[in-house]
């Protein structure tokens, strides 16, 4: 049946490009209250062209998470998170990433509807990098927001590891902030898992009649030492998850030594919270109010203020957030693994001028939880009407050691057939006992629906959908950047697990071969 819906217009250029920062802690301070603070240098070059050219050297370094803790982490130019990427709308950049590892890895540019061939996933977009070698993307940054980039090569393990970090495009003239910082959630395990095997995958030859014409060698996904399938000493995958990771991670720090955010009184503050990690976490900040602005980049319309409100930001979701600086005193915002609160939790210390960050205040009030479906105020575009309508529904066959999507489980995996113009509705339904934040490449896409009652707020426009066991959502989008696309769940286990689909255009012609010598792993 054909229907049509009022959605909120979802515009994508086809074309464009990324560049870089220091990955210092960097007040984006232009005017406002006070003086605004000088910015860190950037490590950016200027051709004669005006294209901006940037370096990633991809390299294992030795990190301190604290005084204690202390690993060794794969990183993006030797720092956790990676370097900061901060840009304008319309730059035109040039980003050589540089393998120095010792084995094959590639960068995926989260959200960013980037044209396919540079969407960073090898085996359907490019190959692996081999260590050693080097791989240039370029694009236009024409779309604003706050994105992400980290490996999609083995994700599970290299993403794991530490190879991720923030990408943000700022309009030119875009609304002026005192202080505009990212907070990047993260977890670590102290037991040294950060090479634990994800679940001794094979996935085999993987046929890309699907993903491409050639095969694909996925062999053993042994990650190290420690196997998290399902019957491991007879724990479930949750609970072998809560068992392992024990350190909650903020911009690549461990308490006591996470950063403290400083403020003065009035100042205008943005925060950018973006899940890098495995768990569900769960944000609250303490007798402020404050605004969600955007989800995974794109602006809320009319967002009100919150209080006592605690906001739940999946893997890979991102959530901007405007607080009214009116409580002056030491405080923590703090954040916590939801399904893993005994061992992943930790305060943000957020203090004013003239307080000291030894008697930190946090509040246990909250009133309720955030519902984006309700949020902001309502507001109409007319997409048109829906050409092509699917399920996805997300399961398991075996309590949580594989996972599937419509059954099918990767490499073996589900293809969604679209072409050039279509509307698109998908009906995703969450058949098992888990959180699957699911992530669509190339394309955002509205919410229209969650079980069965429509969106009543803001438009809801996204990368990365959060599908709590038993929910069912309804999403729509137009089908305008031709490619080959990945449609998968980003805890990564469950990927490499097998819940990974793909959007694939009719008559699409991808440039990129596979080459067989290559390990290409593309999760």
């Amino acid at each position: 049946m054909i229907k049509s819906y009022s959605l909120a217009g979802i515009t994508l250029a086809l074309s464009f490009v990324i560049a870089g920062c220091s990955n210092d802690a960097v007040d984006h301070s232009t005017m406002g209250h006070g003086e605004p603070q000088e910015q860190e240098q950037t490590q950016e070059a200027l051709t004669e062209d005006g294209m901006k050219v940037f370096d990633l050297n991809v390299t294992e370094v030795h990190w301190m998470f604290n005084d204690e803790i202390m690993d060794d982490t794969w990183t993006y130019n030797g720092s956790l998170p990676g370097e900061e990427i901060r840009v304008q709308e319309g730059d035109t950049v040039v980003l050589n990433v540089t393998n120095s590892l010792e084995e094959p890895t590639a960068l995926h540019l989260h959200g960013f509807p980037v044209p396919n061939e540079m969407d960073g996933v090898p085996g359907v977009t490019q190959n692996a990098i081999m260590p050693g070698e080097e791989f240039t993307y370029e694009y236009q940054a024409n779309v604003l927001g706050t994105y992400w980039y980290h490996s999609h090569q083995d994700g599970a393990r290299q993403v794991g590891k530490g190879l991720y970090g923030v990408f943000i495009v700022e309009p030119k003239d875009g609304e002026l902030y005192d202080l505009d910082k990212v907070i990047v959630i993260d977890e670590w395990s102290s037991m040294g898992m950060g090479d634990m095997n994800h679940g001794s995958m094979d996935h085999g030859a993987m046929e890309h009649g699907s993903m491409s014409e050639e095969e694909m060698d996925h062999e053993s996904m042994d990650h190290g030492n420690m196997d998290m399938s399902g019957d491991s000493d007879g724990l479930s995958h949750s609970e072998m998850m809560n068992k392992m990771y024990d350190t909650m991670v903020i911009n690549g720090k461990a308490a006591p030594q996470i950063e403290a955010i400083r403020v003065e009184e009035g100042n205008k503050v943005k925060l950018r919270f973006v899940n890098a990690g495995l768990f569900t976490q769960v944000v609250s900040i303490p007798e402020h109010s404050f605004k969600i602005t955007n989800y995974d980049g794109q602006p809320v319309n009319e967002p009100e203020f919150l209080n006592n409100t605690t906001f739940r930001i999946a893997p890979a979701e991102r959530y901007d957030v405007e607080i009214e600086m009116d409580n002056p005193g030491a405080w923590g915002i703090k954040v916590s693994a939801e399904e893993n609160q005994e061992k992943l939790q930790s305060l943000i210390p957020f203090i004013y001028d003239g307080y000291e960050d030894n008697d930190i205040q946090t509040s246990e009030t909250v009133s309720s939880f955030f519902d984006f479906t309700t949020y902001g105020e309502a507001k109409d575009l007319n997409v048109g009407n829906i050409t092509k309508e699917y399920d996805m529904i997300l399961g398991t066959n075996d309590g949580g050691e594989t996972f599937t999507i419509n059954n099918k489980s990767f490499p073996d995996h589900e293809s969604y057939e679209v072409e050039e113009g279509d509307v698109v509705k998908f009906t995703l339904v969450n058949d098992t006992d888990v959180d699957h934040p699911m992530h669509l490449h190339g394309e955002f896409f509205n919410v229209i629906s969650k079980d069965g009652t429509p969106i009543s707020g803001s438009p809801i426009v996204k990368d990365t959908l959060n599908v709590r066991p038993g929910e069912t959502y309804e999403i729509v989008f137009e089908a305008r950047n031709l490619g080959i696309w990945m449609f998968h769940c980003h805890e990564f286990h469950h990927a490499n697990a097998g819940m990974m689909a793909e959007v694939r255009y009719t008559g699409f012609d991808p440039a990129f071969t596979p080459d067989p010598s290559i390990p290409n792993k593309p999760e």
